[in-house]
């Protein structure tokens, strides 16, 4: 009986110990790695989310999809951080001035092809654009490109080979066109939608993804005078598919630059909503076809004439992919994916700019344009808990990330 009783205990003493762990696992809270502006400079901001603070400041820079590397560029330099310490891993000349592309509307660096061996750097003078093309792997220059004429970095294929630029051709129209990088050359073929016909592009990228697999690039744009679109362009050869949505240009209304696109787990779907019009859109990536919009759908939007302009993006999908969750002008939707309708709201007096998702995927961490961060859980939408870390003008919730 004492051998039973002795192993009753221990096997008490092992739950508790267990249950122990478990709490202080959770206590131990996520790190939020947060794209601010500061009065000086723009930094990533790594900020602990049980003591609200932030531990560090890294350079502004593009991440590699498993955040092992952080690419920024200082002065004439292209810098290599490891965003988990801080250090720097190398540090490579670029013999000139150049600078990361930008991803975003507001300014968040890209410039990476999707596996993350290649990253190109820009620079423009008055008549001419100049590219890098890096290999990440041996920190050596693959191609140095320069074009006459206003040319930017659209995305960049896996293997290198393939670069897609953007060219202005004035104010307002731009082609979006192929360089082969092998060949050292512009294509002289435009890069279009066959079934559109039209050459010449407008409108504004508000931000985009790609899928896990590096065959294609969804962007969100929107236009003045027409309704948003995505441009999903295949990174494997030089076509592209334009997808329309329901709404106007933004030049009737502001809220149409409010736009977020968030892709589910197995990359087969993406999501582009916008509380701001109170529009959602299913989205095949075509894996198996070519991608299209599967359906659309209303909800009641949300109405706040004092809220800031296009954001990085702020849309997340559950782990289960059952659950689409916005951020807009007032506060954060959750949307059924199956119906398309709301769940349930949360934070509906702020200005949501930004969102993620914590890695056990239980909570969501949202960004306030004013700099507040809201910690949300994801299975009743209850907020947990407010904070402000005084980081700076946020930019973007960039990733989330065990402590």
């Amino acid at each position: 009986m004492r051998v039973v009783g002795a192993l009753i205990c221990l096997g008490v003493l092992v739950a508790g110990c267990g249950g122990t762990q478990q709490i202080l696992r959770q206590t131990r809270g996520d790190k939020l790695y947060e794209a601010v502006s500061t009065h000086s400079s723009q930094v990533v901001s790594v900020i602990d989310s049980r003591s609200h603070t932030a531990d560090r400041r890294l350079p502004m820079g593009v991440p590699t999809s498993d955040w092992s590397h952080l690419y920024s560029v200082a002065s004439t330099s292209l810098v290599d951080t490891d965003p988990q310490t801080g250090a720097t891993l190398s540090t490579m000349p670029l013999g000139g001035a150049y600078r990361l592309p930008a991803a975003t509307a507001n300014g968040v660096p890209g410039g990476l092809a999707p596996n993350g061996m290649w990253l190109v750097v820009e620079s423009i003078d008055s008549s001419q654009s100049h590219m890098l093309i890096v290999n990440t792997t041996t920190s050596t220059v693959r191609r140095k490109i320069d074009l006459d004429g206003y040319f930017q970095f659209d995305a960049i294929s896996n293997d290198g080979d393939r670069l897609y630029l953007i060219q202005h051709l004035n104010g307002r129209e731009y082609y979006v066109r192929l360089y082969d990088v092998i060949g050292g050359r512009l294509d002289e073929n435009i890069v279009v939608d066959k079934s559109d016909g039209n050459q010449a592009m407008v409108g504004t990228r508000l931000s985009g993804i790609a899928t896990a697999d590096g065959h294609m690039l969804f962007s969100m744009y929107v236009r003045e005078h027409e309704s948003p679109f995505i441009h999903a362009l295949s990174l494997d050869g030089p076509f592209a598919f334009c997808l329309d949505l329901p709404g106007s240009g933004y030049a009737d209304s502001a809220a149409e630059l409010r736009w977020s696109l968030a892709i589910t787990g197995d990359g087969s779907r993406i999501y582009a909503a916008n509380p701001a019009t109170g529009v959602v859109a299913v989205i095949s990536t075509g894996a198996n076809s070519v991608p299209s919009v599967l359906r659309t759908a209303r909800f009641e939007r949300a109405i706040s004439p004092n809220a800031k302009g296009s954001g990085a993006n702020a849309a997340v999908v559950s782990r289960d992919g059952e659950t689409l969750v916005v951020g807009g002008a007032s506060g954060v939707t959750w949307i059924d994916t199956s119906s398309l309708q709301v769940r349930a709201h949360a934070l509906t007096g702020w200005h949501v700019s930004s969102v993620g998702l914590s890695p056990n995927g239980q909570n969501l961490y949202a960004v306030g344009d004013d700099g507040r961060i809201a910690e949300i859980s994801m299975a009743d939408a209850a907020v947990t808990s407010r904070f402000d870390p005084s980081a700076g003008e946020p930019l973007a919730l960039m990733r989330v990330a065990v402590s």
